[in-house]
Protein backbone atom coordinates (compact mmCIF):
# COMPACT_ATOMS: atom_id res chain seq x y z
CA UNK A 1 0.00 0.00 0.00
CA UNK A 2 1.50 3.34 -1.01
CA UNK A 3 2.18 5.86 1.71
CA UNK A 4 0.24 9.10 1.81
CA UNK A 5 1.66 12.61 2.16
CA UNK A 6 0.18 12.71 5.66
CA UNK A 7 2.01 9.48 6.62
CA UNK A 8 5.30 10.89 5.33
CA UNK A 9 4.76 14.14 7.19
CA UNK A 10 4.02 12.28 10.44
CA UNK A 11 7.13 10.17 9.97
CA UNK A 12 9.25 13.31 9.48
CA UNK A 13 7.68 15.04 12.47
CA UNK A 14 8.41 11.96 14.54
CA UNK A 15 12.13 12.53 14.05
CA UNK A 16 12.28 16.26 14.54
CA UNK A 17 9.93 19.16 15.08
CA UNK A 18 9.55 20.98 11.78
CA UNK A 19 7.98 24.22 10.63
CA UNK A 20 5.09 24.36 8.20
CA UNK A 21 7.44 25.63 5.49
CA UNK A 22 9.87 22.74 6.05
CA UNK A 23 7.09 20.14 5.83
CA UNK A 24 5.67 21.76 2.68
CA UNK A 25 9.09 21.78 1.03
CA UNK A 26 9.74 18.13 1.88
CA UNK A 27 6.32 16.92 0.79
CA UNK A 28 6.30 18.91 -2.45
CA UNK A 29 9.27 16.86 -3.70
CA UNK A 30 7.15 13.71 -3.88
CA UNK A 31 3.49 14.73 -3.87
CA UNK A 32 1.14 16.94 -5.86
CA UNK A 33 -0.05 20.29 -4.57
CA UNK A 34 -3.47 18.98 -3.60
CA UNK A 35 -1.95 16.04 -1.69
CA UNK A 36 0.35 18.42 0.18
CA UNK A 37 -2.52 20.77 1.04
CA UNK A 38 -4.67 17.87 2.25
CA UNK A 39 -1.81 16.60 4.45
CA UNK A 40 -1.16 20.12 5.82
CA UNK A 41 -4.82 20.56 6.72
CA UNK A 42 -4.87 17.22 8.51
CA UNK A 43 -1.64 18.02 10.39
CA UNK A 44 -3.12 21.31 11.61
CA UNK A 45 -6.41 19.67 12.50
CA UNK A 46 -4.63 17.11 14.68
CA UNK A 47 -2.36 19.87 16.03
CA UNK A 48 0.77 18.09 14.86
CA UNK A 49 1.92 21.31 13.26
CA UNK A 50 2.05 24.54 15.26
CA UNK A 51 4.62 27.16 14.24
CA UNK A 52 3.84 29.40 17.23
CA UNK A 53 4.56 26.60 19.69
CA UNK A 54 7.73 25.76 17.75
CA UNK A 55 8.88 29.41 17.98
CA UNK A 56 8.27 29.42 21.74
CA UNK A 57 9.98 26.10 22.41
CA UNK A 58 12.93 26.79 20.09
CA UNK A 59 13.49 30.24 21.59
CA UNK A 60 13.22 28.96 25.16
CA UNK A 61 15.80 26.30 24.40
CA UNK A 62 18.15 28.76 22.77
CA UNK A 63 17.88 31.28 25.59
CA UNK A 64 18.41 28.76 28.39
CA UNK A 65 20.66 26.06 26.95
CA UNK A 66 22.77 28.00 24.50
CA UNK A 67 22.16 31.72 25.15
CA UNK A 68 22.12 33.94 22.09
CA UNK A 69 20.52 37.17 21.01
CA UNK A 70 16.91 37.38 19.89
CA UNK A 71 18.20 38.71 16.57
CA UNK A 72 20.21 35.53 15.95
CA UNK A 73 17.32 33.28 17.04
CA UNK A 74 15.07 35.14 14.61
CA UNK A 75 17.60 34.59 11.79
CA UNK A 76 17.82 30.88 12.61
CA UNK A 77 14.03 30.56 12.48
CA UNK A 78 13.83 32.58 9.26
CA UNK A 79 16.11 29.98 7.64
CA UNK A 80 13.54 27.40 8.74
CA UNK A 81 10.68 29.32 7.10
CA UNK A 82 9.32 31.41 9.99
CA UNK A 83 8.59 35.02 9.07
CA UNK A 84 10.27 37.71 11.18
CA UNK A 85 6.88 39.27 12.00
CA UNK A 86 5.62 35.94 13.35
CA UNK A 87 8.74 35.48 15.46
CA UNK A 88 8.55 39.01 16.89
CA UNK A 89 4.83 38.70 17.66
CA UNK A 90 5.32 35.45 19.59
CA UNK A 91 8.59 36.58 21.18
CA UNK A 92 7.09 39.77 22.63
CA UNK A 93 4.22 37.83 24.20
CA UNK A 94 6.17 34.82 25.49
CA UNK A 95 9.37 36.59 26.62
CA UNK A 96 8.36 40.06 27.83
CA UNK A 97 11.23 40.17 30.36
CA UNK A 98 13.96 39.36 27.82
CA UNK A 99 17.10 41.37 28.56
CA UNK A 100 19.84 41.11 25.95
CA UNK A 101 22.54 42.22 28.41
CA UNK A 102 21.60 39.56 30.98
CA UNK A 103 21.46 36.93 28.22
CA UNK A 104 24.96 37.91 27.03
CA UNK A 105 26.26 37.73 30.59
CA UNK A 106 24.69 34.29 31.05
CA UNK A 107 26.30 33.13 27.81
CA UNK A 108 29.70 34.29 29.06
CA UNK A 109 29.29 32.65 32.44
CA UNK A 110 28.17 29.39 30.82
CA UNK A 111 31.04 29.42 28.32
CA UNK A 112 33.87 30.46 30.62
CA UNK A 113 33.51 28.34 33.75
CA UNK A 114 36.20 27.27 36.24
CA UNK A 115 39.01 25.78 34.09
CA UNK A 116 38.23 27.97 31.08
CA UNK A 117 38.18 30.97 33.40
CA UNK A 118 41.62 30.08 34.78
CA UNK A 119 43.08 29.87 31.29
CA UNK A 120 41.31 33.11 30.41
CA UNK A 121 42.87 35.00 33.31
CA UNK A 122 46.30 33.67 32.27
CA UNK A 123 45.97 35.29 28.84
CA UNK A 124 47.15 38.82 28.17
CA UNK A 125 44.25 41.22 28.88
CA UNK A 126 43.73 42.20 25.22
CA UNK A 127 43.53 38.55 24.16
CA UNK A 128 40.96 37.85 26.89
CA UNK A 129 38.85 40.75 25.66
CA UNK A 130 39.14 39.65 22.02
CA UNK A 131 38.20 36.07 22.88
CA UNK A 132 35.11 37.19 24.80
CA UNK A 133 34.01 39.61 22.08
CA UNK A 134 34.46 36.99 19.33
CA UNK A 135 32.33 34.60 21.35
CA UNK A 136 29.58 37.21 21.84
CA UNK A 137 29.64 38.15 18.14
CA UNK A 138 29.09 34.48 17.29
CA UNK A 139 26.00 34.57 19.52
CA UNK A 140 24.58 37.59 17.67
CA UNK A 141 24.81 40.31 20.32
CA UNK A 142 25.04 44.00 19.46
CA UNK A 143 28.26 45.93 20.00
CA UNK A 144 26.86 47.96 22.91
CA UNK A 145 25.66 44.82 24.71
CA UNK A 146 28.96 43.04 24.05
CA UNK A 147 30.97 45.90 25.54
CA UNK A 148 28.70 46.18 28.59
CA UNK A 149 28.80 42.40 29.16
CA UNK A 150 32.59 42.41 28.76
CA UNK A 151 32.98 45.19 31.33
CA UNK A 152 30.82 43.30 33.80
CA UNK A 153 32.49 39.96 33.07
CA UNK A 154 36.05 41.30 33.36
CA UNK A 155 35.34 42.44 36.90
CA UNK A 156 34.78 38.79 37.74
CA UNK A 157 38.14 37.76 36.32
CA UNK A 158 39.94 40.81 37.73
CA UNK A 159 41.30 42.42 34.59
CA UNK A 160 41.76 46.16 34.78
CA UNK A 161 40.56 48.18 31.83
CA UNK A 162 43.80 50.20 31.70
CA UNK A 163 45.70 46.94 31.06
CA UNK A 164 43.46 46.27 28.07
CA UNK A 165 43.58 49.66 26.48
CA UNK A 166 47.29 50.25 27.10
CA UNK A 167 46.79 53.14 29.50
CA UNK A 168 49.20 53.63 32.35
CA UNK A 169 48.90 55.67 35.47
Amino acid sequence: MPRSAFDDACRQLGRRRLTEAEIRARLSRCYTGSQVEEAMAKLKEYRFLDDEALITDYTRGRLHLSPRSARLICAELERRGIAEEDFLRVFRVEFPDYDEFQTALKALKDQFRSSALKSMSALPPQKSRDKVLRFLVSRGFSYEVMMAAWEEFRKGIKIKSDEIYGESE
